[in-house]
């Protein structure tokens, strides 16, 4: 895996690892069919994107100083174009992964344990 990507993994999965029982390696594996998008600023990996047919996820480890949202929205409205929606899934306890995801325009299809599946028609990220 080129060094961008792996980074970019390995940012996404320091955003989760606290909220997660398993090791980076079984992370790396478990989305090794993933597109991964790395999210640069200031020509440093902060974070990333996965995406996987029209599911896709967006973690940090450094928190951005400006607004990437135009880029991930962007990421969206391509696969929207392709599959006519997106689905995420954000933990309950995740304030800002829910709130981030409903600023974009998704929302609420369902909840098994602690975990909410979300979904997005169309960007509404004004």
């Amino acid at each position: 895996m080129e060094k961008l990507k792996k980074d970019a993994l390995l940012m996404i999965y320091e955003s989760i690892k606290h909220r997660v029982n398993f090791e980076f390696d079984v992370y790396e594996n478990a989305v090794k069919d993933w597109n991964v998008l790395p999210l640069i600023e200031n020509n440093v990996v902060i974070g990333g994107v996965l995406i996987k047919d029209n599911e896709i996820h967006v973690g940090y480890g450094i928190k951005p100083k400006s607004t990437i949202l135009p880029y991930i929205k962007s990421i969206l409205n391509k696969t929207i174009d392709k599959y006519g929606y997106v689905t995420t899934s954000v933990m309950e306890e995740n304030e800002a992964g829910l709130k981030f995801c409903k600023r974009l325009g998704f929302t609420k299809i369902s909840k098994e344990n602690d975990t909410i599946k979300l979904r997005c028609d169309r960007s509404n990220y004004k």
